[in-house]
C-alpha cells in the first residue's frame, strides 16, 4: 500500500510540474462584449446594431467574433489574434470556425466586413476600455460595445 501511494504521490508531482498555466494579462478587454451601436465615419451615420446580436468574446490570445442573431447565421464565426498595446487593437490572421469540417484561413475581407473590419489584419484606436464599455474606431466605424 505504501508503495502505492509514493508511486501515485510521484505521478501526480510529475503532471503539476509538466503542465503549463497558461494565463491572460488582458486586463478589461477579456470577457464576452456585445456590438450595440456603430457611427459611420465618413457620414456621421449611426445605427443601433443589437438586434444583429454581434459578439466578441475574448479569451487569452484569441478574439472571437461571432453572429449570434439565429441558428443558421450567414456569418461564420471568426477567431484571431490579438495585440492590445499603446491604446491600439490590432486583430490579426483571422480563421473560419468550421469545427464541423476544417477550420481555415480566411482570405477574403469580404468574409469579416460584417464584423466591422475593412482588413484581414486590422488596427482599432481603442477610445474606451472599462466600466462594462468598449468604443473602438478604425477608418471606416466607431464601434460601441457592452460587456456582458
Amino acid at each position: 500500500m505504501k508503495r502505492i501511494s509514493s508511486i501515485i504521490f510521484a505521478a501526480a508531482a510529475v503532471l503539476a510540474m509538466s503542465c503549463e498555466l497558461h494565463t491572460s494579462d488582458n486586463g478589461e478587454l477579456d470577457g464576452f462584449w456585445q456590438l450595440v451601436q456603430t457611427d459611420t465615419l465618413t457620414n456621421g451615420r449611426s445605427e443601433d446594431v443589437r438586434p444583429k446580436r454581434i459578439f466578441w468574446s475574448v479569451q487569452a490570445d484569441l478574439l472571437r467574433m461571432q453572429d449570434l442573431h439565429d441558428d443558421f447565421s450567414m456569418y461564420p464565426s471568426i477567431y484571431y489574434y490579438f495585440e492590445l498595446k499603446d491604446q491600439t487593437l490590432r486583430v490579426y490572421h483571422p480563421v473560419v470556425d468550421r469545427r464541423e469540417i476544417s477550420d481555415s484561413l480566411v482570405t477574403s475581407v469580404e468574409t469579416v466586413r460584417f464584423y466591422g473590419l475593412n482588413h484581414l489584419d486590422e488596427t482599432f484606436k481603442v477610445l474606451q476600455l472599462g466600466d462594462e464599455k468598449m468604443t473602438l474606431e478604425n477608418e471606416r466605424l466607431r464601434m460601441y460595445f457592452r460587456k456582458y
